[in-house]
């Protein structure tokens, strides 16, 4: 029996299973998983990002996409939590304590179908490039206060502008995890600000134009910082871009 001095590397069971079936859509490639050691976050989530956006040019994808509907979600979520905080802190002035319980039955339902839509929204993150980059930047608990989304929200006079504190030292229930972020047409601070009411219909017309736009668009800076943690011209960590050190 010949004797050779070369012995045959057993095969990982991963590459065992790419070579007898195949990869699969959304596995990791070698490129990822050197970038993933390297500890690069920003070379890898671009990585991530660029490799989603030429699965979607190649798949022809259409809007309204995944993120986007994401998003809107968690715009709709902070809505509710914003509004059962003004409520509970006395904000809303309800014409009796039966309303405001009524009132906080109705939200605590809203928010119990938003955060079904969401978890829903939330699996159809195409598996692979752009689920892990969701969830590598939401693996920080404080990634609402990235740089980039403090100055949107303070651009749009929210409690980022008066230096409140609000949108990183809201009481939220631990229930409520999904509505942490910026202000909502329903923080209390900002309606005291304000010193005026906007009516529900211009609450629609607005949220519906600026969510008709942006869902035309494959990518939004704001729904970029949000989902990839990541700006345009910035090579650093998007962890270094968030004003506030972990829970």
């Amino acid at each position: 029996m010949p004797f050779s001095f070369h012995h045959e590397r057993k095969p990982s069971r991963d590459r065992a299973h790419r070579k007898a079936f195949g990869p699969m859509r959304g596995d990791k490639n070698s490129w990822e998983l050197d970038l993933e050691r390297s500890g690069e976050i920003n070379i890898l989530q671009r990585y991530r990002l660029g490799q989603y956006l030429r699965q979607v040019t190649k798949d022809n994808s259409g809007p309204p996409f995944i993120s986007h509907r994401l998003h809107f979600i968690e715009e709709d979520l902070r809505e509710v939590v914003q509004e059962e905080i003004s409520i509970k802190e006395g904000l809303d002035v309800l014409d009796n304590c039966g309303k405001e319980k009524q009132r906080l039955d109705v939200l605590n339902t809203k928010y119990w179908l938003l955060e079904q839509q969401w978890w829903h929204y939330h699996s159809c993150l195409q598996d692979g490039y752009e689920r892990r980059g969701f969830e590598l930047w939401r693996s920080h608990p404080k990634w609402y206060v990235h740089r980039v989304l403090i100055k949107y929200c303070a651009s749009r006079q929210g409690c980022c502008a008066r230096g409140c504190g609000c949108c990183l030292s809201r009481k939220i229930d631990p229930t409520r995890a999904l509505g942490v972020g910026h202000c909502t047409f329903e923080c209390g601070c900002c309606r005291r600000a304000r010193g005026f009411e906007i009516s529900e219909g211009d609450k629609i017309l607005l949220k519906e134009k600026c969510r008709e736009e942006i869902g035309n668009l494959p990518m939004h800076r704001i729904v970029q910082v949000a989902i990839w943690g990541l700006v345009v011209d910035n090579y650093g960590s998007p962890f270094d871009m968030i004003d506030a050190p972990p829970s």
